[in-house]
Formats: C-alpha cells, structure tokens, sequence
C-alpha cells in the first residue's frame, strides 16, 4: 500500500474531526477517503478512529500515530522539494588545460564561490578543444595559441610565471608538446631568450612535476600575478608568459539551460 497516502488521509480526518470536511480539504469524494482509512487500519492492526453519528475521535492508537505520521509527511514533503532542487542543478562540464597546476584548484574554488557548479576535466589543451567540438564539454580553459576556428572565444589572459628554483643546471620540466605544441614551443623560446639552455623533460603528471620541483631535481614554472594580454608586468623580464583562452561552442551548438558568458566571464575574474 501506498503508506504515505494513506497516511495522509488519517492526518487530514484527525485534524477536522469529520470524514466530510477531510474530504473536502483533500478534494476528494468522502466514500474513498473512508475506504482508505479503514484500509490503513487493516494494514496496521490498530482501529484509530471512534466513529457514531456526532462524531470521529481518536483511539489511543490514533493519538500515538498522529504525531509520528506529521513528522513522516512533513519528511516526505521536504524529500520531494529536494527533489525538485537537485533537478534543477546545472552543472558546467568545464576542461581545464592541465598544465595550469596549483592554479587549478584556485580556479575552481573561484567559480564555486560564485555559484558555478562544474564538473571539471584535466587534459591537455588539444584534446580538451575536440572534446568541446564534440559536444562532452561546455566550456574550456586551454593554453593559448591553439586551433579554436568554428569556436566562441574570450580575452588571452597571460599569466607570467617564474622558473622554480631558479638553477640554471637544473632540466626544467613541462607538460608534454602534444597537449599544446605552439604553446609549448613558445614557451620554450621564451626560456632560450632567457639564456636558459637546460634540457627540458616532457612529464604528463602534474604531480610527478611538481615533486621534482620540491626535491630539487628539476626546475618548474610558477604562476605569478596575471596580467591582461601583452607584456608581462615592468619589472619581470625574467618571467615567461603562459597565456590562456577561454572557448564555448557557436550559440546554436550551446547548452539552452548554461550561461555561457557568465561562466567564461568567471574564468576571466579567476585568473587576474
């Protein structure tokens, strides 16, 4: 049986004290509420109702429930409301270029504070671009340059990092080329300009990276203060720029229940 329900009809004849005014209260007919409650009855071996001509009282049995079947409707009523909540709950499917670190978590942190439920992904650049045309994404956030023809884009943020520790015997470690090969190479040549001739190993695992970096076998790129495409802040020759671009798909091909703007406008707020 339907306990709630039924449960429901013996709350709404124990409050009027009447079949008829119960019934009506619920818009339903009385012989069915009448049908319901004794079938309850049945089902919990108790009578809960004394019934004559003048009046519905209730039996001790009823007195003990009542209370008890309130709270359980009242439950019940705030479980469905849930519900309804968690329906509505729009998660952006974002991919995060991967090589972005400890500015990851930053990131994220700053889209949930502002009321952005995402669900992220960390790829590589190149791959996080064809997921997007592929539909599995919403939003990206992928180092710059890289293929975004047919995309929606936003503002190049540069983010000008330090190597650390700054030992020029040290090999420094990066994120592999084919997660973004232009970006990478740009990189590479903003570190010879630099005078820095140290081999550079290609490692996928941002942990592994950074624990190379903490050990001090190797040197690693450390995010400073961004700044708005161009150059990177006076004072700072010593710093190479990793720039970062946020894409959506074309308006047609965007998800009708996501503000896409909004999201990208975030991602801009997080970086600078």
């Amino acid at each position: 049986m339907d306990l709630v329900r039924h449960l429901r009809l013996f709350v709404a004849v124990a409050e009027h004290r009447h079949f008829g005014r119960a019934a009506a209260s619920l818009s339903m007919a009385q012989p069915p509420l009448s049908q319901g409650v004794q079938r309850l009855e049945r089902h919990l071996g108790q009578r809960l109702f004394d019934r004559d001509a003048r009046r519905v009282a209730l039996t001790a049995p009823g007195s003990a429930l009542l209370p008890a079947a309130r709270q359980l409707l009242a439950d019940a009523d705030a479980l469905v409301e849930s519900s309804r909540r968690w329906s509505e709950r729009r998660y952006v499917r974002l991919g995060l270029a991967a090589d972005l670190d400890a500015l990851a978590g930053s990131v994220l942190a700053h889209l949930v504070g502002t009321g952005i439920d995402v669900e992220p992904v960390l790829a590589g650049s190149t791959e996080l671009v064809g997921r997007l045309r592929d539909g599995d994404l919403d939003v990206v956030l992928v180092r710059h340059p890289v293929a975004l023809d047919g995309l929606l884009t936003g503002d190049v943020i540069t983010v000008p990092a330090a190597v650390v520790p700054d030992h020029d015997d040290l090999p420094l470690v990066l994120p592999p080329r084919s997660h973004h090969p232009a970006a990478h190479d740009q990189v590479v040549d903003a570190l010879l300009r630099l005078g820095r001739l140290a081999p550079v190993h290609e490692i996928a695992s941002a942990q592994e990276r950074s624990v190379r970096v903490e050990a001090a076998l190797a040197c690693g790129l450390r995010p400073t203060l961004p700044t708005q495409e161009g150059d990177v802040q006076d004072g700072s020759a010593d710093l190479v720029p990793l720039r970062y671009r946020a894409a959506v798909p074309v308006i047609s091909e965007q998800r009708p229940d996501l503000d896409h703007a909004a999201v990208v406008s975030a991602l801009h707020e997080a970086l600078r």
